[in-house]
């Protein structure tokens, strides 16, 4: 049995992102995301959180931070009726050259272990707001939504993702109607 998910980097896809965010008064959840996870996880797919926390290797804050966040994450997240199924981090830095962080693959290992299944990666989704997180889905071979962001221009996009949205909310919606139901 093979499980679809739904991969979803974290800082500007699930919570607002104002750069780094360290601790819990930096963190705020994006309008519409609960029920987009929602909509995702009643469509059957698993939701990962695959997130590059490089805070950590510049000494902004510790793993032990990044834990407490994800913990606030998946708390604010239940007390709107969503949850998360994995989460898995690089707190490595881009120069670090590891083979974690995104666009890289490896953190799909942790993902794949607390998803308890394996992955049909053709019928899943990587959905984030800069072009590393569209390299990484290409790389599992999903498919891919990228969001409007500060991060990338119409120049960078080559090849295109799948879909471009405005939101987690309007990203769910359209996996929904292009995929629809288990």
């Amino acid at each position: 049995m093979t499980k679809r998910v739904i991969f979803l980097d974290r800082d500007g896809t699930i919570n607002v992102d104002n750069g780094y965010i360290t601790s819990k008064r930096d963190w705020a959840l994006l309008p519409g995301v609960a029920d987009a996870i929602r909509l995702l996880r009643d469509g059957g797919y698993a939701i990962a959180v695959v997130s590059n926390q490089s805070a950590v290797a510049k000494g902004k804050c510790t793993i032990a931070d990044i834990h407490e966040l994800h913990a606030l994450m998946r708390d604010e997240l239940v007390r709107h009726g969503a949850t998360i199924d994995a989460i898995a981090f690089c707190p490595h830095a881009a120069e670090d050259g590891c083979s974690c962080r995104k666009p890289r693959t490896e953190m799909v290992v942790e993902i794949e272990r607390q998803v308890g299944e394996q992955i049909d990666y053709l019928r899943s989704w990587t959905v984030g707001d800069k072009t590393s997180d569209m390299d990484f889905g290409r790389a599992l071979g999903t498919r891919t939504v990228l969001l409007t962001s500060r991060y990338w221009t119409d120049k960078d996009l080559s090849p295109k993702p799948d879909s471009i949205c405005e939101s987690l909310a309007e990203a769910a919606e359209v996996i929904i109607a292009k995929e629809g139901g288990n």
